[in-house]
């Protein structure tokens, strides 16, 4: 088959090449999709291109939005970094599919730069996840305001997030040929298994600081509203963090649960692998809609330079 889903020479071991982690390349780890191979290849195309075409317009009118606007705050400058982020890694989604479907068509090297913009992005997106929730908590609590600082170490961020994608970057690699070549990760089960766990642990991380904020904020809020959460303002508030950690969980956790399963045994379950890795592409679709959309003053810089975009000729 061309894309070499359930065929033994391409081996659908690697059916999860381009997520963080992978399956052992030994005899023992073949994993083929069987009567999965069609329903895959249907739900990854047509879900990939629905994340692409909404994705990629909701970042581009974020990144867009911020790049306009003459002062960012330190939140402006956090969610552009992550729109941006979002956009890189949403732009890998037609070479996945297309890798899915036919095989890998493209050279060595594009294949080690599309799994490198995958990992760093990915990473690079949790981290500022957790950097925003720190920083709204740091805005709030009147204790700690003075520790926030104008512009945060977006350097920092990616610098970190390089370092731990080296695994993917060091070890990715084009294996077999022709219509049965695939890019995946080509490394043994002690670094495939580190990758995992490097996912796993920034996922937990990130989650960590989340709801560490985020319970921060709430205590605030509520001290501020003498022990009720009067006000509607409050309130959206609190609904909003709530609805943020939930998402969170919910289009990161199943992915990281995958993740810890196959560290601990082996596993063949290529059609849960693929859904569970697809609600990590939705989170980045609704970022723009959670994180910046529901903000009224991101919306009016959006209407006018929309505005402004239509009426120039």
């Amino acid at each position: 088959m061309s894309s070499g889903l359930g065929d033994h020479s391409s081996d659908f071991s690697d059916y999860a090449n381009w997520s963080l982690e992978d399956w052992q390349g030994t005899e023992d780890d073949w994993c083929e999709a069987g009567e999965q191979e069609a329903v895959i290849k249907v739900f990854q195309t047509c879900l990939f291109a629905a994340f692409f075409l909404s994705g990629v317009a909701g970042n581009l009118l974020a990144v867009a939005t911020f790049a306009a606007k003459r002062r960012r705050s330190a939140t402006d400058t956090l969610l552009f970094q992550l729109a941006l982020a979002d956009l890189l890694l949403l732009l890998t989604l037609p070479l996945q599919a297309a890798d899915t479907n036919v095989g890998w068509i493209f050279s060595a090297p594009a294949c080690k730069a599309v799994r490198a913009v995958y990992a760093v992005n990915t990473y690079g997106g949790l981290l500022l996840l957790a950097c925003i929730a720190a920083d709204r908590y740091l805005a709030v609590d009147p204790a700690r305001r003075r520790l926030r600082r104008r512009a945060w170490p977006a350097v920092t961020v990616w610098l970190a997030a390089a370092l731990l994608s080296l695994p993917e970057v060091l070890f990715s690699g084009v294996a077999g040929s022709g219509d049965a070549a695939y890019c995946g990760m080509l490394a043994d089960a002690r670094v495939k298994k580190a990758a995992a766990g490097i996912a796993v642990g920034v996922f937990s991380l990130s989650f960590l600081v989340m709801a560490a904020c985020y319970g921060g904020i709430a205590r605030v809020l509520w001290a501020v509203g003498g022990g009720a959460f009067g006000g509607w303002r409050r309130q959206r508030t609190l609904k909003l963090m709530a609805a943020l950690v939930a998402l969170f969980l919910l289009f990161q956790l199943p992915h990281s649960a995958v993740l810890c399963v196959k560290m601990a045994r082996p596993l063949c379950a290529p059609l849960l692998e693929y859904v569970t890795r697809s609600l990590v592409y939705a989170r980045c679709c609704l970022n723009p809609v959670v994180y910046v959309l529901a903000g009224q003053r991101f919306r009016r810089d959006a209407l006018r330079l929309l505005r402004l975009r239509v009426a120039s000729p």
